[in-house]
């Protein structure tokens, strides 16, 4: 009975955890802009706990085509606020709208991981 109970207490702690980690958060989206007619391709590459530039910039109205690379570790990432997610080799394209989106990496990829962040500044 000591041992059953102990794991129901182990999983609702783990359950806990997991569910703070997912972060939940409420992410808004980007406004609709409309395009400018201007094609920018950005490439962000990942390494052991950094990307390639510490910012990426665009300017309000661009076809933002992004590729992603990762090409030390296994990385992926995450531009907050414009909704796109990209592993190893993706790429995807969005009209930037203005203000500043954050970079991170959405695969735990070791001690750094929490530091491996960048922005995405739409001028």
């Amino acid at each position: 009975m000591k041992k059953r109970l102990s794991c129901f207490a182990m999983a609702i702690v783990l359950g806990g955890a997991l569910a703070a980690c997912g972060g939940g958060g409420s992410e808004q989206a980007a406004p609709t802009v409309e395009p400018n007619g201007n094609t920018v391709d950005l490439t962000i590459e990942a390494t052991d706990f950094q990307f390639n530039e510490k910012e990426y910039r665009v300017k309000t109205g661009d076809t933002v085509n992004v590729t992603f690379a990762s090409k030390q570790g296994m990385h992926g990432i995450d531009i907050r606020g414009v909704n796109l997610k990209l592993k190893d080799g993706d790429s995807a394209s969005f009209v930037a709208a203005p203000g500043e989106y954050e970079i991170i990496c959405n695969i735990m990829c070791g001690t750094g991981h929490s530091q491996m962040k960048s922005t995405l500044i739409v001028e």
